[in-house]
């Protein structure tokens, strides 16, 4: 009895199983079936490898070429233009003639300034070589006549005394023989037209002056010995310039005059040579403003003259300025070339900004040895301002924000790792990175708007195959 109660249990058992089975196994299937899917089903991307590279920061601006230098060429001689040299659009290098004015006048001058320079010279000349010999013997021989008549004065021996203190005492006895007969006939009237009147009269002259003669042999006076001194002293004088006829001062005023000469010489030298205008630099003729017969002054303009040497001039902002710096690379293209980059680099910068727009100044100038470049091109400019070396970089495109952090999926065994990154410069292609990832690593670039962390990824060999 008991033996089939077991039994019967057994089967019911049995039964129970056999629905329990039968009702369980489809849905438990279909729960593997659609959780099967999530596990092995990929993402389609692109990738790229983390690579060590060179890596700029630039800055862009644009602006239009123009003459680095250009000059409204004056000329210095005035006149009338004798002959044009050159036409617009010639190249010509520095000290090429321009135009030619007429030179008569000036060549005149300079005939003029040399022959007053020859005379300067000549003054020197006979300053130098002194008083002729016969000028100096003359000079000496009136020293010695001069001399001699003061030493007459001075010097009276015993017979010329002799002889004028006789001369004298006959005069005196004269006189006083005159004097007796005069007395005799004194008495009567009318006696000034008597004889005796006229001879006493003429006794008496004649005793003044023996008087007078002898006085000045044996005792002369200042009056006599001055106009001898004073001839004395001329002739001495005479004599001294004779044989020193110039002082030093003489010598070197005759010397100053001479310089005077050279730099009047000169002067008219470069006058003359100023007939020539010339190119102040090696350039281009942008423009003519006179033509020949033109009448031209220091204040009239004969030419636009510009360099060949090309400059942009850009305006960096006050906050970019402490980065730029003359010497710096840049780069500049034009519509003309469009596909060639000229380089070049900061010439100057500007050390006080424009008042109105707060930006500096700044000149670059191109390199252009083909001479391809125009002035007026409209010229769009990549001024370099950092560069690195053996940077870490990744495409532009690999770099992603989540949750307000710059990321990037690095890919491994097939499976997208979320990878938080520091990232440093930036240029038009590429991202560098400074911390979070190594060289060679595998960085999505393109699918990661369908990524998670941790999910598995197919990579692609084109945009196309991402889904």
């Amino acid at each position: 009895m008991k033996k089939r109660w077991f039994l019967a249990i057994l089967l019911v058992l049995l039964a129970l199983a056999a629905l329990l089975t039968t009702s369980c196994t489809p849905t438990t299937q279909r729960v593997a079936r659609a959780a099967e899917p999530a596990r092995i089903s990929a993402v389609s991307v692109l990738v790229a490898p983390a690579r060590t590279g060179t890596i700029s920061r630039v800055y862009n601006y644009s602006g239009d070429l123009r003459p680095k230098h250009s000059v409204n060429v004056l000329p210095v001689a005035a006149g009338r233009v004798q002959s044009l040299m050159v036409e617009v659009g010639d190249q010509i290098k520095a000290g090429d003639p321009i135009a030619i004015v007429e030179s008569k006048t000036y060549a005149a001058q300079l005939k003029q300034a040399e022959a007053n320079l020859e005379l300067a010279r000549l003054s020197l000349a006979k300053m130098e070589e002194g008083t002729r010999p016969e000028q100096i013997a003359a000079a000496e021989a009136a020293v010695r006549f001069a001399r001699s008549a003061v030493n007459d004065l001075l010097n009276v021996n015993e017979d010329e005394r002799t002889a004028a203190a006789a001369t004298l005492a006959q005069a005196e006895a004269a006189l006083k023989l005159a004097q007796a007969e005069y007395d005799k006939v004194a008495w009567a009237g009318q006696v000034g037209m008597l004889p005796q009147s006229l001879k006493l009269e003429q006794a008496t002259i004649a005793y003044e002056v023996a008087r007078a003669a002898y006085n000045m042999q044996t005792h002369p006076s200042d009056v006599q010995l001055s106009p001898l001194m004073v001839q004395l002293a001329q002739a001495e004088l005479a004599l001294a310039l004779a044989k020193q006829p110039y002082t030093q001062t003489d010598f070197e005023l005759a010397r100053v005059k001479i310089k005077q000469a050279e730099a009047a010489v000169e002067l008219a030298r470069i006058q003359l040579d100023e007939t020539t205008i010339r190119a102040p630099f090696d350039g281009i003729v942008a423009e003519l403003y006179v033509s020949e017969g033109s009448i031209v002054g220091p204040s009239t303009p004969v030419a636009l003259f510009v360099s060949r040497e090309l400059e942009a001039v850009i305006d960096v902002e006050e906050n970019r300025i402490q980065e730029v710096r003359p010497g710096q690379h840049a780069a500049i293209k034009v519509s003309a070339y469009p596909d060639e980059d000229f380089p070049a680099v900061v010439t100057s910068v500007a050390p006080v900004a424009d008042p109105a727009t707060h930006t500096f100044t700044v000149k670059v100038t191109p390199v252009d040895e083909a001479g391809k470049l125009r002035s007026g091109m409209y010229a769009n400019l990549a001024l370099l301002v950092e560069e690195k070396q053996a940077a870490l970089l990744v495409p532009r495109a690999a770099v992603t924000l989540i949750n307000n952090k710059e990321s990037v999926y690095v890919v491994q065994d097939d499976i997208a790792q979320l990878r938080p990154v520091v990232t440093g410069l930036t240029d038009g292609d590429n991202v560098e990175i400074l911390s979070g990832l190594r060289p060679g690593e595998m960085v999505v670039t393109a699918g990661q708007s369908s990524l998670n962390d941790g999910m598995r990824v197919r990579i692609a060999s084109e945009a196309g195959q991402i889904d």
